[in-house]
């Protein structure tokens, strides 16, 4: 979705996505692609990153491969699905703007040069004193320096990527120093995937603009999404289950139903669908339901398992999170390019909003204005 907008953007003369946004916000996998649009990488430089390395992210499918048996002596039983070791490789080693000149990281207070252009506002939950951390490279006089100011910018996007059950959670460190420049304590700040509590981190970002002093009526807010699971857990099915069970469904779980309901408190506080300053860009994965009936008080079937496909491509896509063989993601990307091509922004059973191409174009062309335009990714 990111290379289409870019497409867009060139096409009606604007400059390119770290400029035209004046804050890109985001979480979870939506963390790098925040840090690496404002450091100054292309949409394609980004989606190629998965492309090839994706695998070196999430190296296996099983959750007993032989591989993960370093990880099971070392936690036993409940030890992640991975190590976090192949995501701290890719972003040190393949990001080479994430690196500066003389060889040290960028931090995040480092990117957007001291313009702050963009803002960036990166999501992860401190486990430790349970609150959800708004990473920004961008302070006001009145709030000052903040402890993360110095910590590379890709430490923590690995803490905003840390997903429960999949990766282990990531300690920041930071010095408490006193006046007279001792040291004084060291502190540690164990974070986990801001999904936890924002997986659609909208509705943040447009606190944060609040909160900097401008008025919701002058805000113009992009939020895309990376695809929906809407698989169908039926009551039958989870009668029976226990921490087990539900544990190994948090991200899929809750996860998503969070999100959902934060991008429909957006919608609606923008002002509702017809809303020309708020365009949100989603899409199922797999249809799991029967076509919508037009008598809305009526109950959408469960389509079988094995006849569940993509809406436009007609074939089904893997939904865990960690399927990166390129197979699923050539699917993936051929699923979203026929959502640009021949979605909808907004449907219910009744009413079909515009084509995405047309209004991603019609949003670009009356928010290309000097007003505030935030997107989430």
């Amino acid at each position: 979705m990111l290379h289409e907008i870019e497409k867009i953007l060139e096409e009606n003369k604007q400059p390119p996505i770290r400029e035209y946004f004046d804050m890109i916000a985001g979480t979870s996998t939506g963390s790098i692609l925040t840090a690496g649009l404002a450091l100054g990488y292309s949409s394609k430089k980004l989606i190629d990153l998965y492309q090839e390395h994706g695998l070196k992210i999430f190296p296996y499918q099983k959750l007993f491969d032989l591989n993960r048996w370093q990880l099971l002596l070392k936690y036993g039983l409940s030890a992640p699905k991975f190590s976090n070791q192949g995501l701290i490789e890719v972003l040190t080693e393949k990001l080479d703007k994430f690196k500066k000149s003389d060889g040290s990281y960028v931090t995040i207070k480092e990117v957007g040069g001291d313009e702050k252009k963009p803002i960036i506002v990166i999501l992860a939950y401190d486990t430790t004193y349970r609150n959800t951390t708004l990473f920004t490279n961008y302070q006001t006089l009145e709030e000052g320096k903040r402890w993360y100011s110095n910590i590379p910018v890709w430490q923590i996007c690995v803490s905003s990527a840390a997903a429960p059950t999949f990766f282990p959670p990531y300690e920041l460190k930071n010095k408490e120093i006193s006046q007279d420049g001792e040291i004084q304590e060291d502190w540690s700040f164990p974070h986990v995937d801001g999904g936890v509590t924002a997986n659609n981190p909208t509705l943040c970002a447009i606190a944060r603009a609040i909160q900097l002093g401008h008025k919701l009526e002058e805000i113009s807010v992009l939020s895309i999404g990376t695809g929906e699971s809407k698989k169908p857990l039926t009551f039958q099915e989870t009668e029976g289950w226990g921490l087990i069970q539900w544990g190994l469904r948090i991200p899929d779980v809750f996860m998503e139903g969070q999100a959902e309901l934060q991008s429909r408190i957006c919608l609606q506080l923008m002002g509702g669908p017809t809303c020309r300053r708020y365009l949100r860009l989603q899409y199922e994965l797999n249809e799991a339901f029967e076509e919508k009936p037009r008598n809305y008080l009526a109950q959408r079937r469960i389509l079988p398992e094995k006849d569940r496909k993509n809406l436009w491509t007609k074939t089904p896509i893997a939904e865990t999170m960690d399927d990166a063989r390129k197979s699923n993601i050539d699917k993936l990307l051929h699923a979203t390019e026929e959502y640009m091509n021949r979605g909808n922004v907004f449907e219910n059973r009744f009413e079909h909003y515009g084509t995405v191409q047309e209004e991603i174009k019609q949003f670009i062309l009356e928010n290309g204005d000097p007003r505030v335009r935030y997107a989430k990714t």
